[in-house]
């Protein structure tokens, strides 16, 4: 079923191309285009995993973690395990992480584990509070 023009918002608007990205250099200051950017990560920047079992479509998995907050830069990667989630492997099952928002004690993520039935997940991340 098409949804009529007039009722389309956000996602469902027609794709639109633009300019490039702003990138945001500094607390307030946009500079234009993608050349390079220091990453000047701070002194409490930390990794951890988190692991789960599922599949389908998961469109806000809670991630809990008291040392994110909404300003958070977090970075999120997804992987299959058998039994021990030090050994990953990339197997036949697609899987992806879409959309990350970090908020004070943790962040969501859009989670696409596009298998029959529920495989072991890992998912590493890179936090930069």
């Amino acid at each position: 079923m098409d949804m009529k023009k007039e009722h389309r918002t956000g996602s469902n608007l027609a794709e639109i191309v633009t300019d490039l990205p702003l990138i945001m250099k500094g607390p307030d200051a946009m500079v234009e285009g993608a050349g390079e950017q220091s990453l000047e990560l701070s002194g409490a920047a930390f990794t951890t995993y988190y692991t789960w079992r599922a599949n389908g479509v998961h469109r806000a998995v809670r991630f809990n973690n008291t040392r994110v907050l909404a300003n958070s830069r977090v970075l999120l990667n997804i992987s299959e395990y058998s039994t021990d989630a030090q050994h990953r492997f990339i197997g036949a099952a697609r899987m992806a992480v879409y959309n990350v928002a970090p908020f004070n004690g943790g962040f969501f993520a859009w989670v696409d584990i596009s298998w029959s039935s529920p495989l072991n997940v890992r998912f590493d991340v890179f936090v930069d509070p």
